[in-house]
């Protein structure tokens, strides 16, 4: 599979894992995600991080507890591949961003 229709694919399941009516199928839709992202190369990555980061900070803003779990799986599996690729390139997503996000969840949880 080519790697446009790879990122088309994995961004629409994105949004079908933020999607708050989805709560049947979301759990199966992060699985593919999360299965894809252990199979990807690294120079496909990119791509796909720059499209995908954006929907999974939405998830973990939308404050529904299932959605936001999920995202932090997607986003584990990411940090977990492409740890040492996101470190070398720091303009795929905004960690100061990140970490306040991740800050407010732990401040609710609390």
């Amino acid at each position: 599979m080519n790697e446009p229709n790879l990122v088309l694919i994995i961004d629409t399941l994105a949004e079908k894992v933020i999607d708050a009516s989805k709560k049947e199928v979301r759990d199966i839709y992060s699985l593919a995600i999360r299965s894809t992202i252990i199979e990807l190369r690294e120079n496909s990555a990119i791509n796909m991080i720059k499209s995908v980061y954006p929907k999974l900070l939405k998830g973990l803003r939308g404050g529904k507890d299932e959605v936001m779990e999920e995202c932090l799986e997607i986003l584990s599996e990411i940090f977990k591949k492409f740890g040492i690729l996101l470190y070398k390139k720091s303009n795929l997503f905004n960690k100061d961003e990140l970490m306040k996000v991740l800050t407010d969840l732990l401040h609710v949880q609390s």
